[in-house]
């Protein structure tokens, strides 16, 4: 069976629409299925990271100028071409498929409507922001959403909440390592606002743990496709004394069960960070990133610093953790166990042998 992900990474969208793909096509892939990217070639792609997981990469069309978008909003300007175009190109490119899975915010029910139209294929959505669809199958890991939010647009088959979290396996297994020992008696901070981080959250983060009268270890997670990347790598060397940066980790899990605190944006590795009962300070970078910062937030799990008032609160919120942090780990680890994409491969498959 040949499976197709529609997404994309730049330096507006970030990272975590392709990272969170593949570990649905790795699955895939384990279990028989065919799987393949279409994707478009940009500035901070992931395009050869795909490729260096062994899939292949259908490479579409490159737009007449490259469009900044006017906020973190402007869902249009992600696609850099009209939802016409990107679906016709696609569809000559793709000519054949049994499964599309689009994770991208940029496209919408046209291009839902073309796909499915000449390719007479099975739809899957990857999504996190309730709106209307044509998709048979549709995936939205936010915490406690309703799959009656999207099956009021479309009849379809819904998997909703952070049941559904598509992590890696590794983070399955930290969490039952972390859950049957005594965690460290010292703190460790883990930094990562995701692979970009336009706004340089990290840098203002750095700067705010300097005022710590007391340091602790730090760890800055970012890479070099990051704009920021060298004034960051900048504070870090002449910090080195408490605070140290990696550009790339291939072992998230295994990485992330080392700190006791995480500085993050509220994506999908906010269940990554869950799953692993890790308490954090999550900083919303994008307007589709406020709901998740309420949601966890009135679980107990987070604290919400929002990006212009870190200088001012972030120290304050990391204090108020560490006075309860036993009672944060607890709430996190409640959120989400890890099994997610073990029981949206379940579902995939059975909606596709039902077809």
């Amino acid at each position: 069976m040949r499976v197709v992900f529609r997404v994309d990474a730049s330096q507006h969208i970030g990272s975590g629409h392709v990272m969170r793909c593949l570990v649905l096509a790795e699955a895939l892939r384990d279990d028989g299925y065919s799987v393949l990217f279409a994707t478009r070639a940009q500035v901070a792609d992931l395009n050869d990271f795909i490729l260096s997981k062994g899939f292949s990469v259908i490479n579409l069309m490159q737009p007449s100028y490259w469009q900044t978008p006017t906020s973190s909003a402007d869902y249009a300007a992600w696609l850099q071409v009209s939802e016409i175009e990107d679906s016709q190109d696609f569809i000559n490119k793709v000519a054949n498929a049994d499964l599309i899975i689009v994770d991208h915010y940029g496209v919408n029910i046209k291009w839902h409507n073309q796909v499915k139209q000449h390719l007479s294929c099975t739809l899957m959505v990857i999504d996190d922001l309730v709106r209307e669809h044509d998709a048979d199958i549709l995936l939205d890991q936010t915490l406690n959403r309703d799959a009656l939010e999207y099956t009021k647009f479309r009849d379809c088959l819904a998997l909703t909440g952070t049941d559904y979290a598509l992590l890696k396996p590794g983070f399955r297994c930290s969490r039952e390592t972390l859950l049957h020992n005594a965690p460290s008696e010292k703190y460790t901070i883990l930094i990562s606002m995701g692979g970009i981080d336009l706004p340089n959250a990290s840098l203002s983060v750095l700067v705010a743990l300097q005022h710590l009268v007391k340091k602790i270890p730090t760890t800055v997670l970012l890479s070099m496709r990051s704009p920021n990347y060298e004034e960051v790598k900048a504070f870090v060397n002449a910090n080195s004394d408490w605070v140290n940066h990696v550009d790339f980790v291939d072992n998230m899990p295994e990485f992330m069960a080392k700190y006791s605190v995480m500085v993050g944006a509220p994506g999908s590795t906010s269940w990554e960070r869950a799953c692993l009962g890790i308490p954090s300070i999550i900083v919303p970078i994008a307007d589709n990133q406020q709901t998740i910062a309420l949601q966890l937030e009135s679980a107990n799990a987070v604290k919400v610093v929002e990006l212009e008032n870190i200088k001012s609160d972030l120290v304050v919120s990391l204090e108020e953790i560490l006075s309860q942090w036993q009672s944060y780990r607890a709430h996190n680890f409640a959120l989400c166990d890890g099994l997610g994409c073990d029981r949206a491969l379940k579902q995939l498959k059975r909606f596709m042998e039902q077809c």
